[in-house]
């Protein structure tokens, strides 16, 4: 086996693969091979729990054998795995068994298994047993002969075979037909072949008229009279009360049954082999075989006296006091108290939650949960609406807002009394989601007055309080240019998240810590703070999450200002979501800098081609999820990019059909959210000099430079100082600005494209296809009557902004519809922004 890297045995439950892996397992372990044997749960169904499971066994398997395993000093849970296990393959070969692994992937668990196989470690087995084929890539390592595979087929009987196991299990000769029938009723499944070999053995002619399932009447029969039957009383209580357990251990089983005899009573169990299961490994788990696991659980819920729901309650409280109350949540649930549920979610998984980004367990949990016992748990209310607002969905977010509202209104309402109870400041945090919302939303002016609403108050130490209204606050703040307090509040957040280890609250602190930088123009800090961001991300949260895509966008400036394009590239192409994915979640910046920063490496390398429509689909999927902010600042690249490439006509088309939506952007955005406003002002001096009229513009770019010199922005005093000396002959008392070694590439972005590429004919190559967009022969009120479909005005709305009656908008809409061979706004719309 050792001469394969990767191992897979995949078959439906009860195909044998278990006892498989456990004779590989023997084999290997007499022959001297250090072995680690884990079997995966429910609780493995993200990867970081995948994976601090791995590194447990590994570890303890390491002191079994009395290696002397060095201290490791990475952070990080799958680092610190790869590295244990090379250093125990290197003593000698090391075969890592997983059983259950479908219950690991499931959550993407596979990315630690993918990771452990690309570190190519020598001396290393995986032996993986699954009850689906792995998603993982295998491709290379069948090319290279590295993996075996064990396939369903290979595990299940032939008619042979069942012919021959009947004979030499029962003594039984089966004819050629019966054999036949047998294997069609079992569909050779080892299983169900055994039992069924046990019930013939009893009783000849069982399945005669019906076939051998696992609920046939002859199962049961057989387990009650050959298995049941003759066990003391004890054992049997054991039996049917312990069958409520994946799996289980002797102070798990203790604690279910109320007694003392865990230990005895499996070890007796084990001894009969009574279809019970020990696991590899020195925690001495088991587990039963799921067709005597279905029949127990029958016989428990069968019998009258059994409280299940005390035994599930049991079982919960284990889990709490053993530090698993993952598990502990799912029993509360299986004893029918979602209420004690929804109160151990708040208690012991909202930092687990936070921390790990197990989003899918918690939808699932909120699911379950009935809307009583919701809205009795304020942090629960306030956790589904940061989901809410991450994933874009505002109006629901809003919605339970307002619910929380009037919940908190009654003061002997469940969340009232909470609140009361914890200290919880929930008028404080209602301001706080909606400053949230605005973050996210796009409307950065709704976003200052709740923070403002806040000014002097502070909010209590549980989650979403006091630490995330830094958090926030210091996004908002580097959005206005307070690049001191945004740097204050968000290493102060920082604090309290690594202490908490909140690794999604670390790494976004981290995150706006570098956007700072970046502003400051100190790129050497801004790439050791995104890089640590970035291995913490990765450490805990899948490789397309927006947690990764967060510090990758920002680690992708760092490396176009170094110059270096194919990092860049190869970062941002990364952080992009999926052309699929609607739901993009996080902040402006994931998709706003990836984008704009692809385009400007394509058209710095020669592929305008690929620019324009990576524009145009960005635009396009900004106006399907009404993303505001990120369609206007895109709408404001794609206008400059048309001057930069030497197309000043069709960008003074972009600049007219932007106007449109300078009332709504006006309202969204004051005047000190540098970000939009500077690049705007860079576009406006594009088109007055287009016109002959720049004076005004040029004095406004000197005002721009002298605030951005004022707030510490050196990136962007140096940007718009470059533009204006390349423009402007005249002295416009600039203020002078000294070299700056740290600051590359990015200094050249407002440029014209021939100053950043290396020859002058990859310019030309852009500008030849810089984009047209009149060969509709659109007029140009029927083109503002388009633009204004785009957002989303009704016919009465495009009037009024148009100073025109509604019959003409309709009379215009009607033209345009015609000119551009469509039947629909939608249709309209679509086809403008694609084209």
């Amino acid at each position: 086996m050792q001469q394969h890297r990767l191992c897979l045995v995949h078959a439906p439950a009860g195909s044998g693969k278990t006892t498989l892996l456990a004779q590989w397992h023997a084999a290997l372990d007499a022959a001297g091979v250090n072995t680690v044997w884990y079997s995966s749960s429910e609780t493995d169904r993200d990867p970081l729990g995948f994976a601090d499971g791995l590194l447990q066994a590994v570890a303890a398997s390491a002191r079994r054998s009395g290696a002397s395993i060095a201290p490791q000093e990475q952070t990080d849970t799958l680092t610190r795995l790869v590295t244990l296990m090379a250093r125990c393959a290197a003593l000698s070969p090391l075969a890592l068994f997983v059983d259950d692994y479908h219950l690991a992937e499931a959550g993407d668990g596979g990315e630690t298994i993918h990771s452990i196989l690309a570190a190519r470690i020598p001396q290393l087995t995986i032996i993986l047993a699954s009850r689906n084929r792995p998603s993982i890539p295998i491709g290379r390592l069948r090319v290279s002969g590295e993996i075996l595979e064990v396939p369903v087929d290979d595990l299940f009987f032939d008619e042979v075979e069942t012919q021959a196991f009947f004979e030499a299990s029962s003594g039984l000769s089966l004819t050629a037909e019966q054999s036949r029938q047998m294997h069609s009723y079992t569909e050779g499944w080892p299983a169900g072949v055994r039992l069924a070999s046990l019930v013939l053995g009893r009783l000849p002619g069982a399945f005669s008229v019906t076939p051998p399932t696992g609920s046939h009447r002859a199962f049961a029969e057989y387990f009650l009279e050959e298995v049941i039957l003759g066990l003391p009383e004890r054992v049997y209580r054991f039996l049917t009360r312990t069958s409520i357990l994946d799996a289980l251990n002797a102070s798990l089983c203790d604690a279910v049954t109320g007694d003392t005899d865990g230990t005895e009573i499996l070890s007796f169990l084990e001894e009969a082999q009574l279809f019970v299961v020990a696991l590899p490994g020195s925690q001495r788990w088991h587990k039963y075989h799921h067709l005597f696991q279905e029949f127990l659980q029958a016989r428990l819920y069968a019998e009258s006296g059994n409280d299940l729901a005390e035994l599930h309650s049991r079982a919960a409280r284990w889990f709490i006091d053993n530090g698993s109350p993952m598990d502990a949540v799912r029993h509360a649930f299986l004893a029918r108290r979602p209420d004690w549920a929804a109160e151990m979610i708040e208690s012991y998984c909202l930092f687990d939650y936070l921390s790990h980004g197990r989003f899918e367990v918690f939808s699932r949990w909120m699911q379950q949960l009935p809307r009583d016992a919701q809205e009795e748990r304020p942090l629960l209310l306030f956790l589904q609406v940061w989901r809410s607002i991450n994933m874009r969905r505002f109006l629901q977010a809003e919605q339970t807002l307002r619910t929380i509202t009037a919940l908190a209104s009654d003061r002997d309402s469940g969340i009232s009394v909470i609140a009361r109870e914890t200290g919880l400041d929930i008028e404080g945090r209602l301001h706080l989601m909606r400053a949230l919302i605005g973050a996210y939303g796009g409307d950065l002016a709704a976003g200052l007055d709740h923070i403002a609403a806040l000014e002097g108050r502070t909010l209590d130490r549980l989650a979403f309080g006091q630490v995330d209204l830094d958090s926030i606050h210091s996004y908002l703040a580097l959005q206005t240019g307070s690049l001191e307090l945004a740097e204050k509040l968000t290493f102060r957040a920082k604090g309290i998240y690594d202490e908490t280890a909140v690794h999604w609250g670390g790494l976004h602190s981290r995150s706006i810590a570098a956007m700072c930088y970046i502003a400051r123009g100190l790129m050497r800090d801004a790439d050791i703070i995104a890089t640590d961001a970035l291995q913490i991300a990765r450490s805990h949260f899948g490789e397309h999450s927006y947690m990764v895509a967060l510090p990758s966008v920002l680690l992708g400036l760092v490396a176009f200002d170094r110059g270096d394009f194919d990092k860049a590239e190869e970062l941002w192409l990364r952080a992009m979501p999926a052309e699929a994915n609607t739901d993009v979640s996080g902040l402006c910046e994931r998709m706003l800098v990836a984008t704009v920063g692809l385009a400007r490496v394509y058209d710095a390398t020669g592929r305008c081609d690929e620019a324009t429509n990576l524009l145009v689909r960005a635009s396009r999927r900004a106006y399907e999820t009404e993303d505001f902010r990120l369609e206007f600042q895109l709408a404001i690249e794609r206008a400059d990019r048309c001057f930069r490439l030497g197309n000043p006509a069709e960008g003074l088309r972009e600049w007219e059909r932007l106007s449109l939506h300078l009332p709504e952007a006006q309202r969204r955005f004051p005047p000190s959210i540098w970000q939009v406003w500077e690049a705007y002002q860079v576009l406006k001096l594009r088109v007055l000099m287009e016109r002959g009229q720049q004076e005004v513009a040029l004095k406004s770019l000197v005002d721009v430079v002298e605030r951005a010199l004022r707030e510490g922005r050196l990136l962007s005093a140096v940007q718009v100082h470059r533009l204006l000396a390349t423009v402007s002959d005249v002295d416009l008392s600039v203020p002078a600005m000294q070299p700056h070694p740290e600051l590359g590439r990015l200094t050249d972005i407002y440029l014209d494209i021939t100053r950043i590429v290396d020859a002058p004919s990859t310019a030309n190559r852009c500008r030849s296809i810089s984009p047209d967009a009149s060969g509709w022969g659109l007029t140009s009120r029927e083109e503002e009557v388009l633009e204004l479909m785009r957002w989303g005005l009704s016919n009465k709305e495009i009037g009024v902004r148009l100073a025109i009656n509604l019959n003409t908008v309709k009379s215009h809409t009607r033209s345009l519809f015609h000119k551009l061979g469509v039947k629909s706004r939608t249709q309209a719309v679509l086809l403008a922004i694609e084209n």
